[in-house]
Parts: structure tokens; C-alpha cells; sequence
């Protein structure tokens, strides 16, 4: 075993025994180091060096001493919140008390970040609308975060706690290419759906689907492999009206991507309103790329129509982007509208 596997062993053993722990000190990392040694020369390991207890107690350290600030808020001064006078009939939180315990038990995250995370998901949750409003609603916010800082940890809560308000149809628009797409679908995959999407509906929980129960079945438009497309959309064999739970689209930022979902979804549309009447949350993952309107003369970019005639579609929708440079979003033209397209993407909500 070399210096680094070690340290990664060390660090697995200590961190069981911390994980518990709200703000584990510096005596409280030592301690269970120490005990982590034992533990490895107890099964015939060899003595670990001052040198690997050293580093693997400093790694933990720093481990520990991330913090997730909750950050400052701008928004509109007669915005209602909904989100505590509806607590009570807010169903037991399914989706987000079993995240929580994926994040606790398979990702380890120390207790005063999950803290931060609750809190600050539940004010951007506050800052959409109420789902179960009698009055369509059309909220657009933006949530910036430094890169790397846990947006999509942030995002997949918000997802949770949506779902668990009573939030029928999620959209996640990812990156440009199928990379990140993928990698953005298995993280939802982990975190909200509970399953290996490639696998289907049928598939052995994972993740956060092991915390929970078979109540809480997502329907699932796209997998790991496959973006949004018609035919396997139809293939999945579920309407959405009739549907209890939530839905789950998680797709490229993509022209012919977007055009397609916009299109299938169209079959949803109520006739009295001719909008799909399911309370909706789009989450739009680096905003700033792809979304802006670039076009010139009057014209309008091609992702930013599809994103925009998207959103058109819904009578009740929160639009949420998520960024680490917000400046190209707060510089949209906070009056541009179109009759088709409907406003730009101007965080105007918060």
C-alpha cells in the first residue's frame, strides 16, 4: 500500500467515526485518526508513519473546514413568502429527508454544510411560487456560486424540496455537450431519482433511493445514455396528467434538444388555457453560457428562443439559473419581451 492509499484509508476509517459529529475539533480528528491506526494494525496493516498521520489529519481538516455561507439575497420588495405558512401541509419530505441521507452516509458531508445547504435551499425555495397557487405564476431567479462551490448539490436539494412541495415537472437543462449532460444526470440520477436511469424503472435503488420507500417513484424522460428524444419519451408509457409524482427531464442545452421536448410537451396543453397547467421548475445549470440572447438586429439566438418559448409553455413555471459569473444575466434587458417568446431571461424575481 503506497503513501496515498494510506491516507485514503485512514481517512475512510476516521471519517465514520466523525460524520456524527456537528463541528469535530482538532482533538476530535486527532483522536479518531489515532483510533483509525489501531484499527488498520489490529488486521496485520503496517504502522502507519507520524509523517501519513500527520498529512491524513490535516486532509481531514481541511475536509472539515469547508463552509457554505448562505449568502446575501436581492429581490422583489412585494414578493409573498409561501414556503412556512404551507409547512403543515406539505407532505412528510420524502425526496429531500433521503438526499439528506445520501449526502450524510454515502457522501459524507459534514454536518454544519448539510445545515447550510437545508437553510439556503429553503430560501431559494421560498423565492419561487407555491405550486398549488390558484394564480398562474412566472418566477425568474438566478443563484450564483463560486465554481466548484457545490452548485449541483445545491440544485439537486432545491429539486428534492420542490418535488416534496408539490412541483409536477423538473427540467434540467445542462451543459452544451453530452459530457456534462451525463455527468449531470447521473448526479439527479444519485440524488433525486434514486436509480440508475440507464437501467430503468425496474432497477435496484442506488443512492438516495436507498433511504427511501416505493412510494416515492419518479417517472424519468431521459437516462445517462440517452437525451430527450420523442420516441423513447413515448416509450416510457406515462401521461403526464395522470401522473401523481414528479417527472424528470434532464437535457443538453441543445437547439434540436429543447425544440423536440418543447414540441412533445405541447400534448400537455389544457384547452381552456392552452398552457400545461403543471406546476413546473426549470433549472438551468451555467446560465451564462448559451442562454443569452447574442443575437443582433432584432434577431434572436437560437438557444435563448427555445429556452424563452420553453418556459411559454407553462402556466405556472419558476425558472432558476445557476452561475459562477452572473454577469452576462444581470446585464439582459430587464423590459425585453415578445408575444411569442414571452420575457427575456433577466433574473427579475431574485
Amino acid at each position: 500500500m503506497n503513501e496515498h492509499e494510506q491516507i485514503e484509508t485512514l481517512k475512510g476509517l476516521a471519517r465514520v467515526g466523525l460524520k456524527r459529529i456537528e463541528s469535530p475539533t482538532a482533538e476530535d480528528i486527532e483522536k479518531h485518526v489515532r483510533q483509525a491506526c489501531q484499527m488498520q494494525l489490529a488486521i496485520g496493516d503496517p504502522v502507519a508513519s507520524d509523517q501519513i498521520i500527520k498529512r491524513t489529519r490535516n486532509s481531514i481538516e481541511a475536509d472539515f473546514g469547508v463552509r457554505m455561507e448562505l449568502g446575501s439575497i436581492l429581490k422583489e420588495h412585494d414578493h409573498q413568502p409561501w414556503l412556512s405558512k404551507n409547512r403543515a401541509e406539505i407532505p412528510a419530505r420524502h425526496y429531500w429527508g433521503r438526499y439528506k441521507e445520501h449526502l450524510i452516509e454515502d457522501k459524507e458531508f459534514p454536518p454544519h454544510v448539510l445545515t447550510s445547504l437545508d437553510r439556503v435551499t429553503e430560501r431559494i425555495l421560498d423565492l419561487t411560487a407555491d405550486p398549488h397557487s390558484e394564480q398562474p405564476f412566472d418566477r425568474r431567479g438566478l443563484v450564483v456560486g463560486q465554481v466548484q462551490s457545490g452548485k449541483t448539490a445545491n440544485y439537486t436539494g432545491l429539486i428534492c424540496k420542490a418535488a416534496d412541495a408539490g412541483y409536477r415537472i423538473i427540467i434540467v437543462i445542462a451543459g452544451i455537450d453530452n459530457n456534462l449532460r451525463r455527468q449531470t444526470q447521473k448526479r439527479i440520477d444519485e440524488g433525486f431519482i434514486g436509480r440508475n436511469s440507464d437501467k430503468g424503472n425496474n432497477a435496484r435503488r442506488i443512492s438516495a433511493g436507498v433511504y427511501g420507500s416505493s412510494t416515492e417513484d419518479i417517472a424519468f424522460f431521459t437516462t445517462r445514455s440517452s437525451d430527450f428524444n420523442t420516441q423513447t419519451a413515448s416509450n416510457v408509457g406515462i401521461n403526464l396528467n395522470q401522473w401523481a409524482g414528479p417527472a424528470v427531464f434532464v437535457v443538453k442545452k441543445n437547439t434540436s434538444i429543447l425544440r423536440n421536448l418543447k414540441e412533445w410537451l405541447r400534448n400537455y396543453t389544457a384547452h381552456a388555457s392552452g398552457k400545461i397547467e403543471l406546476p413546473t421548475l426549470v433549472i438551468d445549470d451555467e446560465a451564462d453560457n448559451a442562454s443569452i440572447n447574442v443575437g443582433r438586429n432584432d434577431s434572436v439566438s437560437a438557444i435563448n428562443k427555445q429556452i424563452r418559448e420553453l418556459l411559454s409553455l407553462f402556466n405556472k413555471c419558476s425558472y432558476v439559473g445557476y452561475t459562477a459569473t452572473p454577469f452576462a444575466n444581470i446585464f439582459i434587458e430587464p423590459g425585453t419581451k415578445d408575444e411569442m417568446l414571452g420575457d427575456d431571461l433577466f433574473p427579475r424575481s431574485f
